[in-house]
């Protein structure tokens, strides 16, 4: 299933540059790196809000050409969840990748890869995530912006987003 999204008006403009800005430059990032650990955040949020303590350690370095960072969250009865995420761009490319490993406190491992790559009216990006059980989910998105007549039309294809 594909489903096709349009925005017109001066939305369209608002949406394009925003859409651009975050998939390129730290929002997509962020939001990706949020949502691939979202489950170990969920388990430790539901530990914190049972009376139970947690600890979360993050340490985060700027590359030459992106990030990289690594979070622990050991919780109360010693179990231990991790999550590693690189971030590399390349401007002159225009590209974006994203590679993260999580590791939940039942130690199974889920990976996530996006790659984005500008493209002369929008991007597209491809995700990858492969589950502790080896399930791969994949999704493409593709956005095109057409300026004249102020809209943007957004594509996404593939398991979770589509046919």
């Amino acid at each position: 299933m594909t489903y096709v999204k349009s925005i017109h008006g001066n939305t369209a403009r608002i949406a394009t540059i925003a859409a651009l800005s975050a998939t390129l430059i730290l929002g997509v990032a962020l939001a990706n790196d949020a949502h691939a650990g979202e489950r170990g955040k969920q388990k430790a949020r539901a530990a914190h809000a049972q009376g139970g303590q947690w600890t979360r350690v993050t340490t985060a370095q700027r590359t030459p050409n992106g990030r990289t960072s690594q979070s622990t969250v050991t919780r109360g009865d010693g179990k231990i969840a991790t999550r590693d995420t690189v971030v590399v761009n390349d401007r002159a490319a225009g590209t974006r990748s994203v590679d993260a490993t999580t590791t939940g406190f039942n130690g199974r491992t889920t990976t996530y890869s996006s790659d984005a790559q500008r493209t002369e009216t929008g991007y597209t990006r491809d995700v990858t995530r492969t589950l502790p059980n080896n399930q791969v989910n994949q999704h493409s998105i593709d956005v095109s912006c057409d300026k004249a007549a102020q809209s943007c039309t957004k594509v996404v294809t593939g398991r979770n987003g589509g046919g």
